[in-house]
């Protein structure tokens, strides 16, 4: 099969989309003839048309000079357009979180081709009610594309906006190179990995954090490491500052080795994010063997199981109280933990790639 992947974020840039088109293209392309087409710049200042190689897959970027480095080509219909006949794709995958002028204005230009939309953020309700109004004026809803999404939160909310099924196709991860030994330690360990902006509520992980060590005292050991970047982690670093909080960590962005360590010596993953469609990080320390605490809002919940995979909770007291529990109940926290060190998550590359060619063959049949 001959697959062209359509997407604004792509790599360099690392993000979820980013890494997740870039994975799902590097493993297809073990069977797959494979392509992407991106209108994000192959490094900082770059403008253009360019072509790379990465492993087996060809990337085309048409990258234009847009305020703030916003990787977006109002021509990029165009440049799609040119590249169509040479490719010859089976397949279009189009890919965009609420909004992405760059696919969504290149659509039209695959309209004789299978083509699939995967919708890989949270749409809130603005964004539900923008969409709802844009399908009546336009008919976009009635047109042959296949939509799927990353969990059924997220497409439950698509398709409350376009009033038709949403196929659910999670993130996909290499199972096997989370599977980290655990190393003794003291006390009880939670660790995040997360970029420090608003949206990830850092601030509210960092209350929670000190309200669950105050609770507990001094003498239960508990300390947090957060690792990541971003605008806010000179902001974190000086609440720790102000507030004393010497038993929390901030070490910035880890590597994937970084994060396998650090997981290999912790307890707990702390996840607070409510606007979250699925959560490759979550996923990834439940398959170090960490129990996980997160919020029912979130993507990531529909696939955990309460007091099996980890703590769920409707909202931050409660986040704070299963810290507090896993804390006082040692042989519940070694449950969890050994659940999730012996029983593989269903999110194996394998089973994507087989669930991502089930949409393709949907997206086929609505051209017929």
């Amino acid at each position: 099969m001959r697959i062209l992947h359509v997407t604004e974020c792509y790599l360099p840039m690392m993000g979820g989309i980013e890494t997740q088109v870039s994975q799902l293209a590097a493993h297809q392309s073990a069977e797959h003839q494979v392509a992407v087409f991106t209108t994000t710049a192959p490094r900082h200042g770059a403008r253009g048309r360019s072509r790379e190689r990465h492993g087996e897959v060809d990337v085309y970027r048409a990258a234009a000079r847009m305020p703030a480095g916003a990787p977006v080509n109002p021509c990029a219909p165009r440049h799609l357009r040119d590249l169509l006949p040479r490719l010859r794709p089976d397949v279009v995958h189009f890919h965009m979180g609420g909004t992405a002028p760059s696919v969504q204005l290149s659509l039209e230009v695959a309209a004789e081709l299978p083509r699939v939309v995967t919708i890989h953020s949270v749409w809130t309700p603005p964004v539900v009610r923008g969409y709802r109004l844009l399908s009546r004026i336009t008919g976009f809803s009635d047109r042959p594309i296949q939509f799927s999404s990353v969990s059924r939160m997220t497409a439950g909310r698509v398709e409350a906006a376009l009033g038709r099924p949403v196929a659910v196709v999670g993130n996909g991860l290499d199972v096997a190179a989370w599977r980290v030994p655990a190393r003794p330690h003291e006390g009880v360990h939670v660790v995040s990995a997360t970029r420090f902006a608003p949206r990830k509520r850092v601030g509210a992980m960092l209350r929670m954090l000190a309200r669950a060590h105050h609770q507990l005292g001094p003498a239960a050991g508990l300390r947090a490491t957060i690792a990541g970047d971003g605008p806010d982690l000179a902001r974190a670093r000086a609440w720790v500052g102000d507030h004393g909080a010497d038993w929390v960590s901030l070490p910035g962005r880890l590597t994937r080795e970084g994060l396998r360590d650090l997981y290999a010596e912790a307890d707990v993953y702390l996840a607070p994010v409510i606007l979250e469609a699925f959560s490759i990080a979550v996923l990834e320390a439940q398959s170090a063997g960490l129990a996980i605490v997160c919020r029912t809002q979130s993507g990531a919940a529909e696939r955990l199981a309460d007091g099996v995979d980890g703590l769920l909770a409707p909202d931050d007291a409660g986040l704070v109280s299963s810290l507090v529990r896993l804390a006082r109940e040692p042989g519940l926290l070694e449950a969890i933990k050994a659940h999730n060190r012996t029983t593989a998550p269903p999110f194996d590359w394998a089973t994507v790639l087989t669930e991502t060619d089930a949409v393709y063959r949907s997206a086929a049949d609505l051209l017929r």
